[in-house]
């Protein structure tokens, strides 16, 4: 019975717990960075205050997402017109392909992402997962 909690409360504290906090999930990470699929998507909003953030539509499976991203990304910009940025709604949408999650079509993220280094990724992931296996070893003791 132990190890059930042990493993029930892992997968909420990972799946929704840390996104409450705004902090990835690492098997989102994990899962866009090596076993997703790409498709084209539309950019449908482009909000600059207070940080830039892009909002896309995508259709996968016969399902229809809205999803956004947030965060300052140059070649994401450049591809919408200069005199459409930071105005909201487009009246044009934008293409821009995108990765997805097969199993979870809604994780998604563009391909013109932010990205860092694959070091600095499995940082982020391995000190993610110890966080959340501290707190759990922490009040889930035999």
């Amino acid at each position: 019975m132990y190890y059930l909690k042990f493993v029930l409360l892992f997968f909420v504290l990972t799946f929704f717990v840390l996104p409450l906090f705004n902090i990835e999930d690492p098997l989102r990470t994990i899962a866009l960075r090596y076993f997703s699929s790409r498709t084209e998507a539309n950019l449908v909003e482009h909000i600059c205050k207070p940080d830039r953030t892009y909002w896309y539509e995508y259709d996968v499976a016969s399902s229809h997402y809205r999803q956004r991203y947030d965060g300052y990304v140059e070649r994401l910009d450049a591809k919408i017109p200069e005199n459409y940025r930071c105005q909201g709604k487009l009246t044009e949408p934008t293409r821009i392909d995108i990765k997805y999650f097969g199993g979870f079509s809604y994780w998604s993220e563009p391909v013109e992402s932010i990205q860092e280094s694959i070091v600095i990724i499995w940082m982020y992931i391995l000190i993610k997962l110890g966080g959340v296996f501290i707190l759990l070893w922490t009040f889930l003791r035999k």
